[in-house]
């Protein structure tokens, strides 16, 4: 199964939020049965922004992401994402642009205009909480 990761997700895997637990349990659980967990080259650039704005040390970024398989965004992504409906900023088009060409089967996602476009898409869509 491919699970893929938006930002929304991963950086709850940094920062202690509420769902912090839950989302790091399920992914672990996926990781242990096999699943491919991906995510855009785009939250690497997105998760270590994040981390410094926070005073977040490098080593747990690079942690996080280590466990993620990271894809090239491609051009077809960039094209699609600006044609989707909607009004989606411009990082969430990509990922739900990315999810949908590596026909992802689980989109984890926290943000709730992302959640609303990737059921619209037709993707199967979890926030673990």
């Amino acid at each position: 199964m491919i699970i893929y990761l938006d930002t929304s997700a991963a950086l709850k895997l940094v920062v202690e939020e509420t769902e912090s637990s839950a989302v790091a349990e399920y992914l672990t659980a996926a990781a242990h049965r096999g699943d491919r967990l991906v995510a855009s080259m785009l939250l690497y650039t997105e998760l270590h922004c994040a981390g410094k704005r926070r005073g977040l040390p490098a080593e747990l970024i690079t942690t996080v992401l280590g466990g993620i398989n990271l894809v090239d965004v491609a051009r077809s992504d960039l094209m699609y994402a600006a044609a989707m409906p909607g009004k989606l900023r411009s990082a969430d088009a990509i990922h739900l642009a990315t999810a949908i060409r590596l026909q992802t089967d689980v989109l984890v996602v926290y943000d709730l205009e992302l959640v609303t476009a990737a059921t619209a898409a037709g993707l199967r869509v979890l926030s673990p909480a």
